[in-house]
C-alpha cells in the first residue's frame, strides 16, 4: 500500500483553486524577501528593483529572471543567515550565556555556528507561515498594493524573535529524542 503523501510546499488557498508552492522553487523565497529592510535588498540591484506590490511577482512570469537567478537566493539566505548570527547565544566558562565574541568577520564558512545561521533558515520560513508572514498572506494582497519596507529596526527584532523561537523549539525536540532514545 502506498504511503499517501501531503504537500511537500506552501499551501495558498484562493477563490476557486488552491495553489502549491513547492519550497523548492524559486519564488519560495518570496515571503522572506518581502521581509529585508531596503537597505539589505539593495545589495543586489536586480532584486532591489523587484515591485514592492508581489501580485505580478507571485502571478505571473515576469520578474523571474530576477526571482529563478541564484543571486536572489543568495541574496535572501545571506542576508538571514547574518541576522540570525546575531542572535546566537553561547555560553562562557561560568555557564552564562551571552552573544558570540568578536566580530563576525572573524570566523570562517566552515565555522559550527556560520553553519547553523544557514541551516536554521528553513525553520525561519516555516515560522514565518505559521505567524501570518507566509503566502498565504502575501497572495491575498490585492493588485496594485505595495509591501511597505521594514525598518532595519523592525527586522532585527523580527529575526530576533524568530530566531529565539526557532532555536528554543529545536532544542527541545532535540532534548525529547535524545532522552526517547536514552542518550540524555
Amino acid at each position: 500500500m502506498d504511503k499517501q503523501k501531503g504537500p511537500t510546499g506552501f499551501i495558498v488557498v484562493l477563490p476557486g483553486e488552491v495553489i502549491e508552492i513547492p519550497q523548492d522553487s524559486d519564488k519560495s523565497w518570496l515571503t522572506l524577501f518581502y521581509s529585508l529592510p531596503r537597505e539589505l535588498a539593495e545589495k543586489w540591484k536586480p532584486a532591489y528593483d523587484l515591485p514592492r506590490c508581489p501580485y505580478e511577482v507571485l502571478r505571473t512570469d515576469k520578474y523571474d529572471h530576477i526571482v529563478c537567478d541564484d543571486m536572489f537566493k543568495l541574496l535572501v539566505w545571506d542576508c538571514y543567515a547574518w541576522s540570525a548570527w546575531q542572535f546566537f547565544q553561547v555560553k562562557d566558562r561560568k555557564g552564562n550565556y551571552r552573544d558570540i565574541p568578536g566580530n563576525w568577520t572573524q570566523y570562517a564558512g566552515y565555522f559550527p555556528l556560520w553553519r547553523l545561521s544557514y541551516s536554521i533558515i528553513p525553520y525561519i520560513r516555516m515560522k514565518f507561515e505559521q505567524n501570518r508572514l507566509g503566502f498565504q498572506n502575501l497572495y491575498n494582497i490585492p493588485q496594485g498594493v505595495e509591501v511597505p519596507w521594514l525598518t532595519y529596526q523592525q527586522f532585527s527584532n523580527l529575526i530576533g524573535n524568530v530566531t529565539d523561537m526557532v532555536i528554543a523549539e529545536q532544542m527541545n525536540i532535540t532534548v525529547r529524542r535524545s532522552r526517547q532514545s536514552g542518550v540524555a
